[in-house]
Parts: C-alpha cells; sequence; structure tokens
C-alpha cells in the first residue's frame, strides 16, 4: 500500500505561489515591537519525502543478510539524501534507478522552510538565514484551503499561522524554546524544551497541555504512529556505552494529557534533522520485530554517525556495527544497480506492486559507505 502525501504537489505550488506573489517579505509587527528595526520572512517550502524501495516478496529470498530486500530513500527538492543525516547520495548511485521490478512505498512526507531575519542596525543591516519545518493543514477535501505553521527565532522564537486568502500573520507570542511542530487530527501541536504542550486549532484557538513531559535538558520529538500522536523524548546520557536513551509518551486526547509507554509495538521511528516517521516493521518484512529508533548525533550534516536504540534492550549501538540495519542507508543494494545511463520514467507497475518516479538527477550517488 502506498501512503501519497495530503497534499498534492500542485497544491504545495500554489501555496508556494501565493506567499511569494501575495506576501513577499512578510512583517511580523508583533516582533518589531520587541526588537526594533527587525524584518523576519519565510522564503521557500519545500517537500521532503521518504520512500521504501523494496523487492517484490516474490524475489526477496534472494537478498541475504548484508543485503537486505529494503532500501531508504529521502528525497527533496529532487535531491536524494541520507533519511538520518541529510547528507547528499553524491558520489556512488548509478546514473539511473530502474524501479519497474520493485515496490516503492512513501512512508512519510514533511515540509522545510527556508526563513530569514533582517535587522536593521545604525551603520548596516544583518540577514541571517537558516533552515527549520514548517507545518501545513489543509482545511477541507473538497477545497484548496490551507493553513501554514511557521517557526521563526532570533533570540526568541514565535509561531505564526496563516490561513489561504489572509493578507497577515497571526502571532503567538510567549513561547520558549519550541523544539518540534506537527499537526494531528486536523490541529497544530507543538512541544517546548520545558515539556509543554502548545495546541492550536483551524480557528487560531490556543490551548496548552501544562504538565511538563521530561526534561528540559533532553530533545523531544513529535510524531504521528499509528494514529497515535506521540512525544520522543532523546536523553543523552555521559559516561555510558549507550550514548543517548529515549522515553515515549502517549497522547490522551480526551483528558488531554501524556503518559508514557514503554514499547513501541511492531512500529520503527526513523527520526531526520527535520522529519520523523513511523512505519511497521511489516513494511520491512520483519513480522513484528519493531520497537527500534534509527536517528543520528554530534557532527555536520556530512560528519553526523548513525544509531540504532532498542526501545525494549535499552541500548544503542552505531549502524556501522549492524549491517543489516546500516544497509537500509548505504550502499545501494545490489539488486538495484543498474547499468543504464538515464532514469527510467515510463514504468509500469506489476500486480502488487507500486511505482513510483523518485526525480532522482544524473549526478547523485553517495560518499556514505557502510563497514
Amino acid at each position: 500500500m502506498a501512503y501519497w502525501s495530503e497534499l498534492p504537489p500542485e497544491l504545495l505550488t500554489l501555496i508556494a505561489q501565493r506567499l511569494e506573489t501575495q506576501f513577499g517579505v512578510l512583517r511580523f509587527r508583533s516582533i518589531c515591537r520587541s526588537w526594533p528595526g527587525c524584518r523576519f520572512s519565510l522564503n521557500q517550502i519545500t517537500i521532503a519525502t521518504l520512500f521504501l524501495v523494496r523487492l517484490p516478496p516474490a524475489t526477496e529470498n534472494r537478498s541475504n543478510q548484508t543485503d537486505p530486500s529494503c532500501w531508504l530513500i529521502k528525497v527533496s527538492d529532487g535531491k536524494p539524501l541520507n533519511p538520518l543525516t541529510d547528507s547528499g547520495l553524491n558520489a556512488n548511485l548509478p546514473k539511473v534507478l530502474d524501479l519497474i521490478n520493485f515496490q516503492v512505498i512513501e512512508l512519510g512526507h514533511g515540509y522545510v522552510g527556508r526563513y530569514s531575519v533582517h535587522i536593521n542596525y545604525r551603520f548596516r543591516g544583518l540577514y541571517r538565514n537558516y533552515i527549520e519545518k514548517v507545518e501545513i493543514l489543509r482545511l477541507s477535501p473538497d477545497s484548496d484551503d490551507f493553513m501554514v505553521v511557521g517557526l521563526f527565532s532570533h533570540g526568541v522564537e514565535y509561531l505564526a499561522l496563516l490561513k489561504s486568502g489572509e493578507n497577515e500573520w497571526t502571532v503567538l507570542e510567549n513561547m520558549h524554546g519550541i523544539q518540534d511542530i506537527v499537526t494531528f487530527n486536523n490541529k497544530f501541536y507543538a512541544i517546548e524544551q520545558s515539556g509543554r504542550t502548545i495546541i492550536v486549532d483551524q480557528f487560531f484557538s490556543v490551548g496548552f497541555i501544562q504538565h511538563a513531559v521530561g526534561s528540559p535538558s533532553n530533545r523531544k520529538f513529535l510524531v504521528e504512529s499509528s494514529g497515535n500522536l506521540l512525544i520522543v523524548e532523546m536523553i543523552f546520557l555521559e559516561n555510558s556505552e549507550s550514548n543517548a536513551g529515549f522515553r515515549i509518551f502517549k497522547l490522551d486526547e480526551e483528558n488531554p494529557k501524556w503518559y508514557e509507554i514503554k514499547s513501541l509495538g511492531d512500529q520503527i521511528l526513523i527520526l531526520g534533522l527535520h522529519q520523523v516517521v513511523s512505519v511497521s516493521a511489516y513494511e520491512f518484512h520483519w513480522g513484528d520485530q519493531g520497537n527500534l529508533i534509527f536517528y543520528s548525533i554530534d557532527g555536520s550534516v556530512e560528519d553526523r554517525v548513525m544509531y540504532v536504540f532498542d526501545l525494549e534492550k535499552g541500548i544503542s549501538i552505531p549502524l556501522e556495527n549492524c549491517p543489516v540495519y546500516c544497509n537500509l542507508f548505504w550502499p545501494l543494494p545490489v539488486w538495484l544497480n543498474s547499468p543504464e545511463s538515464v532514469v527510467s520514467s515510463s514504468m509500469e507497475a506489476t500486480p502488487g506492486t507500486e511505482i513510483a518516479n523518485l526525480g532522482i538527477c544524473e549526478d547523485v550517488g553517495s560518499s556514505f559507505s557502510s563497514s
């Protein structure tokens, strides 16, 4: 089964056009009252999609432990990226990935915004550009109306919301250390460093879950998993064989409150830099052997180290020490290599197979290698 984007590409293009042509550089009067001469803008929104490429069930028995039957790739702005580190795959990929005999499944997607802030100093202006997550909520399946929530920051962070057809952003102040934002059941959720949860509906009504979750010193992520909203708390450990630990909290919408859970069941979490995806182990043909978290830490984008955390055992292991898991990300499986020189654009699905053109450019590849 393929999980296609809730927002089709043409709607994303429409959103980008409206943001550019209607609003251009967006001024936040409430921010300017705090810092005279500040001007913020959201310049571009890019969709990033995580794909699973796998052998059909009839042929997967050809694969062995060091050449698994599945491969993960993230595609953003037409470029293939490592799903955990966002590093480009720029050296060893073939010029073509012929996908006609394989299953290609979209596991999830997210939106990344390119933001900028301009500060007018007395003698010269200061510009700062940065990349941060954006969330988009489609208001009705029968129309193109949407809401955008962006995270603007320069010393202090603000959530700003914009409805299609409106000329001004609604800015939510008094937010502190926002670590993640997500849409869930037609609402926006944000989690602060303190563990406080912010909830905003499509009418701009703001609510809070005041009870703090986790520790302010830990990193927190929001993700929808099996129809539930989860907080994933990443605990950095010192003087331990595991460099990080994790706690998982599940939202009780009726109360509302968070309560800790000890298992993800068959779910596997993939923690990217701006995107968290939950996927069933069954998609990898692993049965119910989930309860894993893949993540990366430390260094620049190109130098980040990838790990897998076993939630049941409570241990973290570098992926380079786990070829079965590491090869989900790199190198490219032997069965996926092709000697052709152009990307196949005419693909026909075989029975039970979902095919997608990943839009990979000719010069893509990777400098990442596994042990």
